[in-house]
């Protein structure tokens, strides 16, 4: 079971402004069900930054309500901003422009993590390196154009 417990969590604006604003009828909804039920989903965090359950954070330090806290890891800012992006994509509340929106983010900030993940300082244009796996898997093959992230979120999306 998990430990809920009330602490302090760090708000980055830029990992916020990615996550679109309840409107007031959701937001207070989320609150009944927080004095109702409790915390009930886990504040999503990756160095103390809060990147998933911003509202419920509020909400529950407001109202001293314990919550649960998963802490991710991932290689670098930029891949934060990829995984915010994919994670608002699946929601059912966000406008078509908020949707458009987030995929470009994606794409901008998977395309700059893998720069800074490729420290040789190859591109799709260059010679493809041998895997080391014995699976094969059509997905990950690079396209023609070499555009392999563009067409992956498009494919998600």
């Amino acid at each position: 079971m998990e430990s809920k417990a009330l602490q302090t969590l760090n708000i980055d604006k830029d990992f916020k402004n990615l996550i679109r604003p309840l409107q007031k009828k959701e937001y207070l909804q989320l609150e009944a069900n927080i004095l109702a039920d409790g915390c009930r989903d886990p504040i999503i965090t990756w160095n103390g930054f809060i990147i998933d359950g911003h509202n419920r954070y509020e909400l529950c330090i407001r109202h001293q309500i314990p919550y649960a806290v998963v802490e991710m890891e991932f290689e670098c800012r930029e891949s934060v901003i990829a995984w915010i992006c994919a994670n608002q994509l699946g929601k059912r509340n966000i406008t078509e422009e908020t949707r458009k929106f987030l995929i470009g983010m994606q794409y901008e900030s998977e395309k700059l993590a893998h720069s800074l993940k490729n420290t040789r300082g190859k591109n799709q244009y260059g010679e493809p390196e041998v895997e080391l796996s014995c699976v094969s898997n059509e997905e990950t093959k690079p396209s023609p154009s070499g555009h392999v992230t563009a067409q992956r979120i498009a494919q998600e999306n």
